[in-house]
């Protein structure tokens, strides 16, 4: 199995920098300096990998979500497992429906067209979820610790992610935090995407500059150029940055890019020498953890860097699990990725409703697809598959009238 140069392991006996995976893929033998349309991050990829944020390792006899995790139940019944430790069996608790819900109803009627109608939820997104639980009265401790981990996320992102689930925290954890793939993970599902593509394939390619010319785009990259009629872009927000555009962005898309999106924290698998039953951990704003939230997946199939392994370990003895033996982590170091420079997106204060319309919109032939900026579950992978089909119509937008249909694309 090919080995990404991405992630680490650490067991007690060795440490690994890159991790095996299915996600990594050659290059074209032959590569054209002329596409009718070029997809950055999809196939053309500054990593050696396909999948982005979202990819699947192996190691320690067990099929590792790097990144990107959860599904909901799109038929795929054969390939699903659960995440059986998400909240012990016996301790779930759900506020029952009633009036809440259609308080949360009234603030995001539409939750996949956010930005529809009165914008009661402006009023809420200057807020913070810290911000929000203190206001509240009658509301005891208990209800509150689950939220306060997720504290600083602005609240239009909040309410959007309660609504998409059902509008209840039972409906956000069946479809956002239980159903997985097997037999591959989430690197089998992009893998069986990527079988239907019939276009070249570039990794290792690192884009610099995005400029329009008389004819189309000019994409230069640290090992040259290439050039199309049109381009799909889906660098992250955070990312965006990092590229020059001729001409330059819309003043509201660089300032949404200056604030990028404030997720820039790490995951973490442990592998515990003991067995452990289901349990769920949330941080608590009172108490000293490196951890927003941690639980228990399984308890395993039978068959960072190093510097900060000891603080790793020492981290979840202190604020998780007293006295766990550690027998090996994975991690990739998201925070510090210069193709992601963060994890999944969510927007701070006052960003969802003030950029979100205006990084959904193309920029001349430049189309955005990132699920950085999904109107539906932004920051997970349906948001992803949502901004694709958007980037669909919009190319073809793009090509309709210039010279029929694309033929040679990468």
């Amino acid at each position: 199995m090919p080995r990404s140069k991405e992630g680490f392991l650490w067991t007690a006996n060795q440490t690994s920098e890159g991790l095996l995976t299915d996600a990594v893929l050659e290059s074209s033998q032959t590569v054209k300096d002329h596409y009718d349309i070029v997809v950055i991050g999809a196939g053309f990829a500054a990593r050696d990998r396909i999948g982005g944020r979202t990819w699947t390792a192996k190691g320690l006899g067990e099929e590792i979500e790097i990144g990107g995790t959860w599904l909901h139940r799109y038929g795929l019944h054969r390939n699903l497992k659960t995440s059986a430790g998400t909240m012990a069996p016996e301790k779930q608790f759900f506020r029952p429906a009633g009036g809440p819900v259609e308080e949360v109803r009234s603030l995001m009627p539409l939750p996949h067209d956010p930005l529809r109608g009165p914008a009661l939820r402006e009023r809420y997104d200057g807020l913070s979820v810290r911000d929000r639980l203190e206001r509240l009265r009658g509301v005891g401790l208990r209800e509150k610790c689950p939220c306060e981990g997720h504290w600083v996320c602005g609240g239009a992102s909040v309410v959007y992610i309660g609504v998409g689930g059902g509008r209840s925290m039972a409906g956000v954890s069946e479809k956002a935090g239980v159903y997985k793939l097997g037999n591959g993970g989430m690197t089998s599902l992009a893998r069986a995407i990527l079988d239907e593509y019939r276009g070249d394939l570039l990794f290792g390619t690192v884009v610099t500059e995005i400029s329009h010319t008389a004819v189309g785009v000019a994409v230069k990259t640290l090992q040259g150029q290439l050039s199309a009629m049109a381009i799909v872009s889906t660098i992250p927000l955070n990312c965006l940055g990092g590229i020059q555009f001729n001409p330059p962005l819309s003043p509201i898309r660089q300032s949404a890019i200056v604030r990028g999106h404030i997720n820039k924290g790490a995951k973490v698998h442990f592998k515990l020498r003991s067995t452990q039953p289901g349990w769920f951990y949330s941080a608590v704003g009172s108490r000293d953890s490196s951890f927003v939230s941690a639980f228990s997946d399984h308890n395993g199939t039978q068959m960072s860097s190093p510097s900060g392994t000891k603080h790793i370990v020492e981290r979840i003895q202190k604020g998780i699990i007293p006295h766990a033996d550690v027998e090996a982590y994975a991690t990739n170091d998201w925070m510090n990725d210069p193709y992601a420079k963060g994890a999944w997106a969510c927007f701070g204060l006052d960003s969802a409703c003030e950029y979100l319309e205006e990084l959904q919109n193309p920029h001349g032939c430049i189309v955005f697809a990132s699920a950085d900026w999904a109107d539906g579950w932004r920051g997970f992978l349906d948001g992803a598959i949502e901004r694709g089909q958007v980037a669909v119509r919009d190319i073809m937008d793009l090509m309709e009238g210039s010279r029929g249909t694309p033929t040679a694309r990468l």
